[in-house]
């Protein structure tokens, strides 16, 4: 059964002046949850709960998302993916983890997961990417009404649409999300979002992140150059794509599944699979921490 009810624990860290919220919950070797757009650490409530059992269970919300400060001020160019990585890093800083970290990565999380790998490689012990982004999105074969909303938000009209509209909790969540979302549900991820604006940057910033083929945007080089990297790293991976999926459809994962040191699988959904296959997801999850030995054996009688 998906709760829609979120009971994750958790607590303000300060950095450099500002507040990043994190949930930090469970004990044993450490995984870091990273949430990807419009979304924010709500979005792991019925996954955390049950790895926490085993593992300490990290998942900030990104600047600017979820309970996290904004950054201000902002307009414009603000919230661009260095940034993001910039306070992540702070945050494994303040946190001086012992011992390897597994990361979980969604949607831009997922990219954000391959920086920090590529960037501390001695600290990452294995990548699990859902739905990445791990090439340019080719909008024919999606909806006519997801083009639209994709193109028009790299315009003039973005700023309304997301600002003063919010219309990627409104319309982009729910018509990435195979099921149907309760009202209970929609009600917490618009509860960051409430204040129209810029509260509201960052979502915007990130959905212009997404490279598409007609607009590749500003990332598009280092999505084909993470992909190179997985291609090559010896780093355990493990990339699950949705069944019908949206930017990692079957063809992707078939590709990833030539990648050195990497495993593929799907689950029943779309883009927001921890909305649509949570109990699958944490299966997965624990099955290949434990083959890629992040684990402690301590905590194995803890699993329900």
């Amino acid at each position: 059964m998906i709760n829609a009810e979120d009971h994750l624990t958790r607590r303000s860290v300060p950095l450099v002046g500002l507040r990043m919220s994190l949930v930090d919950q469970g004990t044993g070797p450490a995984v870091l949850f990273l949430h990807g757009n419009p979304t924010y650490s709500y979005t792991w409530r019925n996954i955390i709960p049950y790895l926490a059992h085993e593992y300490r269970c990290l998942a900030p919300d990104l600047m600017g998302m979820g309970d996290s400060d904004l950054i201000l001020p902002s307009g414009v160019g603000s919230y661009g993916l260095d940034v993001h990585l910039e306070y992540l890093e702070m945050l494994l800083e303040v946190l001086s983890l012992e011992g390897p970290l597994a990361v979980v990565g969604h949607d831009i999380g997922a990219t954000l997961a391959i920086e920090l790998a590529r960037r501390h490689p001695d600290l990452i012990s294995g990548l699990a990417m859902i739905e990445g982004v791990f090439r340019m999105t080719n909008e024919a074969t999606l909806d006519a009404d997801l083009v639209y909303l994709l193109d028009e938000l790299r315009g003039e009209e973005g700023e309304y649409m997301v600002l003063n509209k919010n219309l990627l909790v409104e319309h982009y969540l729910p018509a990435l999300t195979a099921r149907e979302l309760s009202q209970e549900e929609m009600d917490a991820y618009r509860a960051p979002y409430s204040k129209p604006g810029e509260a509201r940057r960052a979502m915007l910033s990130m959905i212009r992140l997404l490279p598409l083929k007609k607009d590749p945007g500003p990332i598009a080089d280092r999505v084909a150059d993470d992909r190179v990297w997985c291609s090559e790293s010896d780093v355990p991976k493990l990339v699950i794509g949705g069944k019908p999926g949206f930017l990692t459809p079957a063809s992707i994962l078939g590709s990833a599944a030539r990648w050195k040191a990497t495993e593929v699988a799907a689950v029943d959904g779309l883009h927001f699979l921890t909305e649509d296959s949570p109990a699958r997801l944490t299966a997965l999850l624990f099955d290949w921490l434990e083959r890629i030995g992040h684990t402690d054996r301590s905590h194995r009688h803890l699993r329900r």
